[in-house]
């Protein structure tokens, strides 16, 4: 897994590539948990993401409340339908 991470609109927007799952969910929750504790608003980009894992949701729900808890917002875009279903 790869994990782009960029400025867009004044939000910081994390894109990772290919699979979260038990391999690569820490690097992931280590990127998100950094980026939310020095941003307000965060945008998780799924488009290149080919699968989820439950350990993957809990990261993305512990960034979302670790920037609520601040005030600020954690967005996804792009998920895709095999994402969704799984």
């Amino acid at each position: 897994m790869q994990i782009k991470v960029y400025e867009e609109n004044g939000a910081s927007v994390i894109a990772p590539c290919g699979k979260i799952d038990h391999v690569t969910v820490g690097e992931f929750e280590e990127k998100m948990s950094e980026l939310g504790t020095h941003n307000d608003s965060l945008v998780l980009d799924m488009n290149d993401v080919e699968y989820v894992s439950s350990a993957a949701l809990r990261a993305i729900l512990n960034a979302n409340d670790q920037v609520s808890e601040k005030g600020g917002s954690l967005t996804l875009k792009n998920v895709n339908k095999k994402v969704m279903d799984s």
